[in-house]
């Protein structure tokens, strides 16, 4: 709110998820990395391998290349395109942690010098030097997660920082641990994938099969370590069963992908350990994806935890803090967004859009990533009026909204036209006619059997009943607007109802709709 408006087509959200899922994966690879190349040069040296220990130096340069070129350019995209997209956040993460990111940055340069030296050193330094600098460099590497870890997990998991804002309160957070543990088993499990990538273009023959299934060795441990650190993770999960009953609806389907990903891991990697002669460049495609796929879904997951919030409990994604909330309500959200083109005048459509751009746009787009246009093409101004103040309530968990009546006004009236040019026909199926009309209604707060499910309260009625049901909408909870769909949707709607309720007036079902209907 106090920072201008960066405009980005495809959204902020893919922007970073791009840049960070790929530097992710590099970062935890130069730290599992790290690990290998000194275990396996400990091991060429002890055995006086040469083939192995040649094959370790081929890897230093690869291994460099990657971390410190690509791993420093996407280090520094991060940071470029969070600053965009969340400035209030990457403030509030500066100035809470600014020692904690000073002694990461040291770290990191440490890193870099170890890196360096320990490439150039193959000829210059004697084994036993060499080796300690190699150690020196994973130490550095793992140092630097285990602050990283503390930065990033606090912002899904603050715990008593939201209370005394205590450096080490933030940083060993609830879910500071199981992270940890899950982040280090994957980052050798990184490791095993890349040498894997280049164990396969190897000449055929004795060495290359022993080293292929050393690697997937690496590649196979690591991934059922992960996999057991990630039920850990799990249980110190911030409101798990709300937010996979479909408060965030991204995130069971992303705690599939990961655990998909994970078993798809160990699964191949069994190839190279079983059968290491055979291992190609399609097994290192197949593999590279699982783990580019498994590191992606893991960290939506994290992501859509701290849904509506970038720090959870204390900033909203919208960047207005939680202690602002009633402020707000009683100024109006004019009165606290700087960056607003005062030059609009009084044209309500163009406040709106720039209200839009200050408080919307952070998350969704109009066509793109969390596209707008799509339900503004099927909802009245009566409903867009409405839902704007119930935000909060919604199933997605969105950021509260807290514009007065005017500033309601405007948003709704620029949304109203976006909506209307992107007008489409109303679906001939009645099936589909009726699932669109659920999610441009109740599917916004409700599930049928998940969260806050619909099923039992609606077993057993009539479609008269439900008919009446919709007419009172507005009266049974605060949180809930009144139902103000046109005819064509209502009666959609209304078949999609009855197929949900099942068979009219069976014992099973009334007892259960009576049973629902008398709870308070």
């Amino acid at each position: 709110m106090n920072y201008p408006v960066w405009e980005l087509a495809l959204g902020g959200g893919p922007l970073i998820a791009i840049v960070s899922i790929l530097h992710v994966v590099i970062s935890h690879f130069a730290v599992g990395g790290g690990l290998w190349l000194v275990l396996t040069e400990v091991r060429a040296n002890r055995r006086d391998d040469s083939e192995l220990r040649d094959f370790v130096r081929s890897q230093a340069r690869f291994f460099m290349l990657l971390t410190l070129v690509l791993g420093a350019i996407t280090g520094v995209g991060i940071w470029f395109t969070i600053a965009l997209v969340s400035p209030q956040a990457v403030s509030a993460l500066i100035h809470g942690y600014l020692w904690g990111w000073a002694m990461e940055w040291v770290f990191f340069v440490v890193e870099i010098a170890a890196a360096l030296v320990y490439y150039y050193g193959w000829s210059k330094l004697d084994r036993r030097t060499h080796e300690t600098v190699g150690w020196i460099y994973f130490v550095a590497a793992f140092a630097s997660l285990v602050i990283i870890n503390g930065i990033i997990t606090f912002m899904l998991t603050p715990g008593r920082w939201l209370e005394s804002h205590a450096f080490w309160d933030g940083f060993f957070n609830p879910t500071y641990w199981p992270s940890l543990v899950l982040r280090t088993f994957a980052g050798f499990a990184a490791a095993g994938v890349f040498t894997l990538l280049t164990a396969s273009t190897l000449a055929r023959g004795a060495f290359r099969s022993r080293v292929t299934r050393y690697c997937a060795g690496w590649v196979f441990v690591s991934t059922l370590l992960v996999g057991a650190a990630a039920l850990w993770y799990r249980a110190a999960f911030p409101a798990w069963g709300e937010l996979s009953g479909g408060a965030v609806p991204i995130l069971p389907g992303m705690a599939t992908a990961f655990a998909s990903g994970l078993a798809a891991m160990a699964v191949l990697a069994l190839w190279p350990l079983l059968l290491p002669r055979t291992w190609n460049a399609l097994g290192v495609v197949l593999l590279a994806a699982a783990v580019v796929g498994s590191f992606g879904a893991g960290e939506w997951v994290r992501e859509a935890g701290r849904k509506p919030f970038t720090i959870r409990g204390y900033l909203y994604s919208t960047g207005v803090r939680v202690d602002q909330d009633a402020q707000l309500a009683a100024d109006g959200v004019m009165a606290h967004t700087r960056w607003l083109n005062r030059e609009v005048g009084h044209d309500r459509a163009a406040i709106g859009h720039e209200l839009y751009r200050a408080h919307c746009q952070v998350c969704h787009t109009m066509d793109g990533y969390n596209g707008l246009r799509p339900s503004l093409a099927h909802w009245s101004e009566a409903t867009i009026a409405d839902l704007l103040p119930r935000l909060g309530s919604m199933r997605a968990l969105m950021p509260p909204w807290h514009g007065d009546e005017y500033e309601n006004a405007c948003l709704t009236e620029y949304l109203l036209a976006e909506g209307r040019q992107g007008e489409t026909a109303w679906p001939a199926n009645r099936q589909t006619a009726g699932r669109l009309a659920w999610n441009l209604s109740c599917g916004l707060c409700h599930t049928v059997d998940g969260y806050r499910p619909l099923r039992g309260t609606l077993a057993g009625q009539s479609r008269e009943e439900l008919d009446e049901l919709l007419d009172s909408a507005g009266e049974l909870t605060p949180e809930m607007p009144p139902y103000t769909g046109g005819p064509r949707q209502r009666e959609a709607l209304l078949s999609h109802l009855v197929r949900i309720a099942g068979p009219v007036g069976t014992a099973a079902t009334a007892a259960a709709a009576g049973a629902v209907r008398s709870t308070p």
